[in-house]
Protein backbone atom coordinates (compact mmCIF):
# COMPACT_ATOMS: atom_id res chain seq x y z
CA UNK A 1 0.00 0.00 0.00
CA UNK A 2 2.89 2.20 0.92
CA UNK A 3 4.47 1.44 -2.36
CA UNK A 4 1.28 2.41 -4.03
CA UNK A 5 1.54 5.65 -2.67
CA UNK A 6 4.71 6.66 -2.96
CA UNK A 7 4.13 5.73 -6.68
CA UNK A 8 1.14 7.58 -7.11
CA UNK A 9 2.98 10.65 -5.60
CA UNK A 10 5.83 10.07 -7.75
CA UNK A 11 3.94 9.75 -10.87
CA UNK A 12 1.75 13.35 -10.33
CA UNK A 13 4.93 15.26 -9.49
CA UNK A 14 6.38 13.73 -13.13
CA UNK A 15 3.04 14.78 -14.77
CA UNK A 16 2.82 18.45 -12.58
CA UNK A 17 6.51 18.63 -14.36
CA UNK A 18 6.32 17.43 -17.29
CA UNK A 19 2.48 18.63 -18.55
CA UNK A 20 3.65 22.28 -18.80
CA UNK A 21 6.87 21.63 -20.71
CA UNK A 22 4.55 19.36 -23.11
CA UNK A 23 2.17 21.91 -23.77
CA UNK A 24 4.68 24.57 -23.96
CA UNK A 25 6.60 22.71 -26.45
CA UNK A 26 3.27 21.79 -28.71
CA UNK A 27 2.64 25.85 -28.71
CA UNK A 28 3.06 26.91 -32.29
CA UNK A 29 5.98 29.00 -32.86
CA UNK A 30 5.60 33.06 -33.23
CA UNK A 31 7.58 32.79 -36.15
CA UNK A 32 11.15 35.21 -36.36
CA UNK A 33 10.38 39.11 -37.04
CA UNK A 34 10.99 39.40 -40.91
CA UNK A 35 14.02 41.57 -41.70
CA UNK A 36 13.30 43.75 -44.91
CA UNK A 37 16.23 45.84 -46.07
CA UNK A 38 16.24 49.11 -48.00
CA UNK A 39 19.07 50.91 -49.52
CA UNK A 40 18.50 54.46 -50.76
CA UNK A 41 20.46 57.18 -52.50
CA UNK A 42 22.06 58.05 -55.21
CA UNK A 43 24.78 55.91 -57.83
CA UNK A 44 26.90 54.81 -55.21
CA UNK A 45 24.04 53.10 -53.61
CA UNK A 46 23.48 52.19 -56.93
CA UNK A 47 26.23 50.19 -57.56
CA UNK A 48 27.48 52.44 -60.30
CA UNK A 49 30.92 51.20 -61.65
CA UNK A 50 30.97 48.02 -59.35
CA UNK A 51 31.20 44.92 -61.12
CA UNK A 52 28.03 42.94 -60.65
CA UNK A 53 27.68 41.07 -57.14
CA UNK A 54 30.50 43.15 -55.77
CA UNK A 55 28.65 46.98 -54.37
CA UNK A 56 27.63 47.37 -51.04
CA UNK A 57 24.67 46.66 -51.00
CA UNK A 58 24.44 43.11 -52.52
CA UNK A 59 27.24 42.60 -50.12
CA UNK A 60 25.32 43.56 -47.12
CA UNK A 61 22.16 42.46 -48.03
CA UNK A 62 23.25 38.91 -48.19
CA UNK A 63 24.45 39.43 -44.75
CA UNK A 64 21.60 40.33 -43.58
CA UNK A 65 19.80 37.35 -45.22
CA UNK A 66 22.30 34.94 -43.79
CA UNK A 67 21.64 36.34 -40.11
CA UNK A 68 17.47 36.31 -40.93
CA UNK A 69 17.92 32.88 -42.11
CA UNK A 70 19.97 31.53 -38.98
CA UNK A 71 17.54 32.60 -36.98
CA UNK A 72 13.93 31.32 -39.11
CA UNK A 73 13.18 34.84 -40.05
CA UNK A 74 11.57 36.07 -43.81
CA UNK A 75 14.18 38.26 -45.62
CA UNK A 76 13.56 40.14 -48.08
CA UNK A 77 16.03 43.25 -50.10
CA UNK A 78 15.07 46.12 -52.31
CA UNK A 79 17.52 48.35 -53.81
CA UNK A 80 15.82 51.44 -54.53
CA UNK A 81 19.04 54.12 -54.84
CA UNK A 82 18.94 55.80 -58.11
CA UNK A 83 21.92 57.79 -60.10
CA UNK A 84 22.48 61.25 -60.15
CA UNK A 85 19.94 61.77 -57.33
CA UNK A 86 20.48 65.24 -54.85
CA UNK A 87 19.78 65.11 -51.56
CA UNK A 88 16.15 67.07 -52.74
CA UNK A 89 15.56 64.38 -55.15
CA UNK A 90 15.25 62.22 -52.62
CA UNK A 91 13.67 63.94 -50.16
CA UNK A 92 10.95 64.27 -52.76
CA UNK A 93 11.00 60.64 -53.70
CA UNK A 94 10.49 59.77 -50.01
CA UNK A 95 7.86 62.12 -49.72
CA UNK A 96 6.16 60.92 -52.96
CA UNK A 97 6.40 64.48 -54.42
CA UNK A 98 7.60 63.55 -57.91
CA UNK A 99 7.23 60.62 -60.45
CA UNK A 100 9.91 58.26 -59.09
CA UNK A 101 8.70 56.58 -55.93
CA UNK A 102 10.08 53.99 -55.82
CA UNK A 103 12.21 54.77 -52.24
CA UNK A 104 8.58 55.65 -51.16
CA UNK A 105 7.64 52.35 -51.87
CA UNK A 106 10.16 50.33 -50.36
CA UNK A 107 10.44 51.92 -47.44
CA UNK A 108 7.06 50.40 -45.35
CA UNK A 109 7.13 47.66 -43.12
CA UNK A 110 11.66 47.90 -43.62
CA UNK A 111 13.82 47.30 -40.71
CA UNK A 112 17.32 48.29 -42.04
CA UNK A 113 17.68 51.15 -44.17
CA UNK A 114 21.32 52.53 -45.64
CA UNK A 115 21.38 55.42 -47.53
CA UNK A 116 24.32 57.10 -49.59
CA UNK A 117 22.87 60.92 -50.64
CA UNK A 118 25.12 64.54 -50.80
CA UNK A 119 27.62 63.58 -53.06
CA UNK A 120 25.52 65.11 -56.10
CA UNK A 121 24.89 68.20 -54.19
CA UNK A 122 28.47 68.85 -55.63
CA UNK A 123 29.27 66.46 -57.81
CA UNK A 124 26.27 67.76 -60.37
CA UNK A 125 27.51 70.87 -60.84
CA UNK A 126 30.82 70.21 -61.05
CA UNK A 127 30.18 67.79 -63.59
CA UNK A 128 27.66 70.58 -65.16
CA UNK A 129 30.63 72.97 -64.93
CA UNK A 130 33.21 70.96 -66.93
CA UNK A 131 30.45 69.46 -69.92
CA UNK A 132 29.93 72.71 -70.07
CA UNK A 133 33.88 73.72 -70.67
CA UNK A 134 34.03 71.34 -73.47
CA UNK A 135 30.74 71.21 -75.19
CA UNK A 136 29.48 67.44 -74.19
CA UNK A 137 25.80 67.35 -73.31
CA UNK A 138 24.73 65.94 -70.29
CA UNK A 139 21.78 64.12 -71.77
CA UNK A 140 24.08 62.09 -74.13
CA UNK A 141 23.95 58.85 -74.00
CA UNK A 142 27.85 58.22 -74.19
CA UNK A 143 28.47 61.25 -71.69
CA UNK A 144 31.18 60.13 -69.52
CA UNK A 145 33.31 58.45 -72.41
CA UNK A 146 32.95 61.93 -74.16
CA UNK A 147 33.62 63.96 -71.12
CA UNK A 148 36.54 61.84 -70.86
CA UNK A 149 37.63 61.90 -74.22
CA UNK A 150 37.41 65.88 -74.50
CA UNK A 151 39.43 66.46 -71.25
CA UNK A 152 41.80 64.02 -72.06
CA UNK A 153 42.82 65.67 -75.51
CA UNK A 154 43.03 69.16 -73.82
CA UNK A 155 43.55 68.34 -69.62
CA UNK A 156 45.41 72.41 -69.53
CA UNK A 157 41.81 73.86 -70.13
CA UNK A 158 40.60 72.20 -67.27
CA UNK A 159 43.23 72.98 -64.83
CA UNK A 160 43.06 76.51 -65.61
CA UNK A 161 39.85 76.82 -65.22
CA UNK A 162 39.78 75.15 -61.97
CA UNK A 163 42.65 77.32 -60.93
CA UNK A 164 40.65 80.69 -61.35
CA UNK A 165 37.32 78.47 -59.64
CA UNK A 166 39.44 77.66 -56.86
CA UNK A 167 41.10 81.02 -56.68
CA UNK A 168 38.45 83.74 -57.28
CA UNK A 169 36.06 85.03 -54.79
CA UNK A 170 32.46 84.26 -55.82
CA UNK A 171 33.40 81.50 -58.60
CA UNK A 172 30.51 79.67 -60.43
CA UNK A 173 31.66 76.68 -58.59
CA UNK A 174 31.75 78.43 -54.77
CA UNK A 175 28.55 79.22 -55.16
CA UNK A 176 26.94 76.21 -56.68
CA UNK A 177 28.77 74.26 -54.19
CA UNK A 178 27.82 76.52 -51.08
CA UNK A 179 24.19 76.12 -52.76
CA UNK A 180 24.35 71.91 -52.42
CA UNK A 181 26.00 72.24 -49.00
CA UNK A 182 22.80 74.56 -48.09
CA UNK A 183 20.28 72.65 -49.60
CA UNK A 184 21.57 69.13 -47.98
CA UNK A 185 21.54 70.69 -44.18
CA UNK A 186 17.96 71.73 -45.30
CA UNK A 187 16.82 68.34 -46.27
CA UNK A 188 18.13 66.10 -43.77
CA UNK A 189 15.71 66.74 -41.22
CA UNK A 190 13.07 66.19 -43.76
CA UNK A 191 14.83 62.97 -44.92
CA UNK A 192 14.71 61.57 -41.66
CA UNK A 193 11.38 62.27 -40.78
CA UNK A 194 10.48 61.21 -43.77
CA UNK A 195 11.66 57.72 -43.58
CA UNK A 196 11.06 57.26 -40.50
CA UNK A 197 7.08 57.84 -40.79
CA UNK A 198 7.20 54.98 -43.45
CA UNK A 199 9.41 52.95 -41.72
CA UNK A 200 9.37 53.76 -37.98
CA UNK A 201 10.87 50.99 -36.76
CA UNK A 202 14.04 50.73 -38.75
CA UNK A 203 17.88 50.94 -38.28
CA UNK A 204 19.05 53.91 -40.38
CA UNK A 205 22.82 54.00 -41.71
CA UNK A 206 23.78 57.29 -43.31
CA UNK A 207 27.15 57.23 -45.30
CA UNK A 208 29.15 60.17 -45.14
CA UNK A 209 30.52 61.35 -48.52
CA UNK A 210 33.80 60.48 -49.29
CA UNK A 211 36.02 62.45 -51.71
CA UNK A 212 37.30 61.17 -55.05
CA UNK A 213 39.62 63.25 -55.96
CA UNK A 214 43.17 61.85 -55.67
CA UNK A 215 46.49 63.36 -56.88
CA UNK A 216 45.48 67.00 -57.49
CA UNK A 217 45.78 68.71 -54.00
CA UNK A 218 44.59 72.14 -54.99
CA UNK A 219 41.25 70.20 -56.24
CA UNK A 220 41.02 67.59 -53.05
CA UNK A 221 41.57 70.72 -50.68
CA UNK A 222 38.50 72.94 -52.62
CA UNK A 223 35.96 69.68 -52.94
CA UNK A 224 36.74 68.81 -49.50
CA UNK A 225 36.11 72.16 -47.42
CA UNK A 226 32.22 71.40 -48.78
CA UNK A 227 32.59 68.10 -48.12
CA UNK A 228 33.39 67.96 -44.36
CA UNK A 229 30.42 70.60 -44.03
CA UNK A 230 28.32 67.86 -45.25
CA UNK A 231 29.63 65.32 -43.15
CA UNK A 232 29.66 67.51 -39.98
CA UNK A 233 25.98 68.03 -40.28
CA UNK A 234 25.54 64.37 -40.82
CA UNK A 235 27.03 63.18 -37.54
CA UNK A 236 25.79 66.43 -35.26
CA UNK A 237 22.18 65.54 -36.28
CA UNK A 238 22.43 61.84 -35.59
CA UNK A 239 21.64 61.84 -31.89
CA UNK A 240 18.82 64.00 -32.47
CA UNK A 241 17.20 62.10 -35.16
CA UNK A 242 18.06 58.40 -34.23
CA UNK A 243 20.44 57.36 -37.08
CA UNK A 244 24.11 55.83 -37.49
CA UNK A 245 27.01 57.27 -38.99
CA UNK A 246 28.56 55.24 -40.66
CA UNK A 247 31.81 57.33 -42.04
CA UNK A 248 33.24 56.33 -45.18
CA UNK A 249 35.37 59.66 -45.43
CA UNK A 250 37.52 59.05 -43.05
CA UNK A 251 37.82 55.26 -43.94
CA UNK A 252 38.82 56.10 -47.43
CA UNK A 253 40.90 59.25 -46.10
CA UNK A 254 43.44 57.03 -44.26
CA UNK A 255 43.50 54.38 -46.60
CA UNK A 256 47.06 53.42 -47.55
CA UNK A 257 46.60 50.28 -49.70
CA UNK A 258 47.56 50.40 -53.67
CA UNK A 259 44.17 49.00 -55.09
CA UNK A 260 42.13 51.99 -55.49
CA UNK A 261 38.94 52.67 -53.81
CA UNK A 262 37.68 55.38 -56.28
CA UNK A 263 38.20 55.30 -60.63
CA UNK A 264 39.42 59.14 -60.25
CA UNK A 265 42.79 59.76 -60.57
CA UNK A 266 44.08 63.06 -62.55
CA UNK A 267 47.37 61.76 -62.80
CA UNK A 268 46.89 58.59 -64.01
CA UNK A 269 48.08 57.95 -67.38
CA UNK A 270 45.68 58.93 -69.13
CA UNK A 271 44.03 60.32 -66.45
CA UNK A 272 40.62 58.68 -65.33
CA UNK A 273 37.25 60.61 -63.72
CA UNK A 274 34.79 58.36 -62.42
CA UNK A 275 33.77 59.47 -59.24
CA UNK A 276 32.84 55.84 -58.21
CA UNK A 277 33.91 53.07 -56.01
CA UNK A 278 36.04 50.79 -57.58
CA UNK A 279 34.87 47.33 -56.32
CA UNK A 280 37.76 47.67 -53.51
CA UNK A 281 35.69 50.81 -52.42
CA UNK A 282 32.82 48.68 -52.28
CA UNK A 283 34.32 45.92 -50.23
CA UNK A 284 35.07 48.99 -47.50
CA UNK A 285 31.97 50.20 -47.45
CA UNK A 286 30.56 47.09 -46.93
CA UNK A 287 32.82 46.20 -43.87
CA UNK A 288 31.96 49.79 -42.46
CA UNK A 289 28.55 48.56 -42.46
CA UNK A 290 28.84 45.13 -41.25
CA UNK A 291 30.87 46.41 -38.25
CA UNK A 292 28.35 49.43 -37.26
CA UNK A 293 25.37 47.30 -37.82
CA UNK A 294 23.26 46.17 -35.04
CA UNK A 295 21.26 43.13 -36.94
CA UNK A 296 17.48 43.00 -35.58
CA UNK A 297 16.99 39.57 -35.79
CA UNK A 298 15.15 37.49 -33.09
CA UNK A 299 14.58 34.11 -33.02
CA UNK A 300 10.79 32.65 -33.18
CA UNK A 301 9.18 32.48 -29.70
CA UNK A 302 6.50 30.15 -28.18
CA UNK A 303 2.62 32.16 -28.08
Amino acid sequence: MKLRRGFTLFLSLFLLIAFPLSVAAGRPVKPAVAVRYVGSGDSIGYGMSATPGNDYFTKYSAYLQAKAVSAGAPYSGVNSALPGLTSSQLLDEINGTTLLTSTRAALPGSSVVTVSIGGNNLLGPFIGYVAAMYGVAIDDPDFLNKLTLAVNADPGRLETALFWQILLPGSELKVAFAAGVADFKADLPAMITGIKGLAPNAKIYFLTVFNPVYGNSQLHNFIDSYIVQINNELKARASTYGYTVVDVYAAYASYTGTVPLVGFNMTAVPPTYDPHPTDAGHQMIYDLLVNASTVPVKPGKPR
